[in-house]
């Protein structure tokens, strides 16, 4: 399970410069007892754990105005104005953080000092700590939806409403916090329908008592629980299991390592990239598709020409491949034309007409050999008829050759042709 290293810092009622922290897991139960040093001991204690600091609440102002716009960006431009009349310092000197805007544009809003701001950052670098999140301790006190919380912390009170932001009260007195956020001894009957829930400490407890109980008798119920090991277990598992906005946005938003502190810059180019494939993808089906579909066109085409082409086949269907059929049939027969008698003829045709006057007497063929008896005008004939066999591919020897009066009879052997 995921561990954090909650840190509290500076502590409320103690030196600027003490720490408190403890370590929880990823359900907020913690491991360990919590511990009080300066930040160089806190940081000596981290051990790899994810940093989550807490900051006194009362040095963050909380507000939930209602804006127009949507979007963080925006949101975050508006605040100042939307703000300004409400806020005593100059908004330039002011850091804002925002939490998630409501379905009725409502947003929470964080107000702090950016020199406080800077100024815790300075110390936990200085100590060599990077908090992952810094939240004000009074959004740490946990919402409960069926009771008001109210958080007694050296010197301080923390009421939380049901559904609403943290109020952080000087406790000194205790009764006029509790008389300021709207809980004191009363008849009202607006107060009498609430439920109170109160955390303090052993010694808290003991100092307030009396102002804590006298309000038994003006709310329904009144249930104390007492935080032998002070606040910070309540608070850690509170924004470990249930976290709020974090101070640590625009300008001090953490930036982490690697390919997740990289990835918003190049989340535009990647969702260009990824819609650009699954494009070339579909486009690529859809050319498959047609392409299938014009083959199946030709392969019907290609069976009906074949079943003429192929009398003597039975069932084309059957055959492994219709187009290979096709194509060795159309082999044969080219070798019918160009090989055999056909082609040796047609051969002799052509070679005669190189040769006028020139008569063939008798022709014998078998298994590729032709045998000629050539009646011709004289011995050049004879050698431009062998010649132009030649030409046409085929081996041609002229065996023997006798005039006969005005005339010559040679006899002419043929093979081939040669491919």
């Amino acid at each position: 399970m995921a561990e954090s290293f909650v840190l509290r810092c500076p502590v409320p009622g103690a030196s600027a410069d003490e720490a408190e922290w403890l370590a929880v897991d990823s359900g907020g139960a913690r491991i360990g007892e919590p511990e009080r040093g300066t930040l160089a001991a806190a940081a000596a204690a981290v051990g790899g754990r994810r940093v989550v600091v807490l900051v006194p609440g009362e040095d963050v102002a909380l507000s939930f105005p209602e804006l127009p716009a949507r979007g963080a960006a925006k949101l975050l431009k508006l605040i100042p104005f939307a703000l300004e009349e409400q806020l005593a310092a100059d908004v330039e000197t002011l850091h804002f953080a925002i939490g998630r805007q409501t379905s009725d544009r409502h947003v929470p809003v964080a107000t702090v000092e950016r020199e406080h701001l800077t100024g815790w950052l300075a110390r936990l670098a200085a100590a060599g700590l990077s908090p992952a999140a810094l939240y004000p301790d009074s959004l740490a006190v946990p919402d409960n939806p069926g009771h008001v919380v109210v958080l007694i912390d050296a010197g301080r009170v923390i009421v939380r409403r049901p559904g609403a932001l943290p109020l952080v009260l000087d406790a000194d007195p205790v009764e006029s916090a509790l008389a300021l956020a709207g809980l004191e001894p009363t008849e009202d009957s607006a107060l009498s329908a609430q439920h109170l829930l109160v955390y303090a400490s052993t010694a808290d407890w003991r100092s307030n008592r009396v102002a804590i109980e006298a309000l038994r008798d003006s709310v329904a119920s009144l249930n104390v629980q007492l935080m032998p090991h002070g606040p910070l277990p309540l608070l850690a598992s509170t924004v470990v299991t249930a976290p709020p906005w974090t101070l640590l946005q625009g300008e001090y938003a953490v930036r982490g390592q690697g390919f997740a502190s990289e990835w918003p810059r190049w989340r535009l180019a990647a969702s260009l990239f990824a819609a650009f494939l699954v494009l070339h993808l579909v486009t690529l089906g859809v050319d498959y598709w047609r392409v299938h579909r014009e083959e199946l066109k030709v392969d019907q085409q290609l069976r009906a020409a074949a079943t003429e082409a192929l009398p003597n086949i039975q069932n084309i269907s059957r055959l492994p491949s219709v187009r290979l059929a096709v194509e060795s049939r159309l082999r044969a027969t080219r070798a019918a034309v160009s090989e055999g008698l056909l082609g040796t003829l047609g051969a002799l045709a052509a070679a005669t007409a190189a040769a006028p006057g020139t008569l063939i007497n008798s022709l014998s063929y078998r298994e590729g050999t032709t045998d000629l008896t050539v009646d011709a005008p004289d011995v050049g004939a004879l050698d431009r008829l062998r010649e132009a066999a030649k030409g046409r591919g085929f081996e041609a020897e002229l065996q023997g050759a006798a005039q006969h009066d005005t005339r010559y009879q040679g006899r002419l052997q043929l093979r081939g042709p040669r491919s």
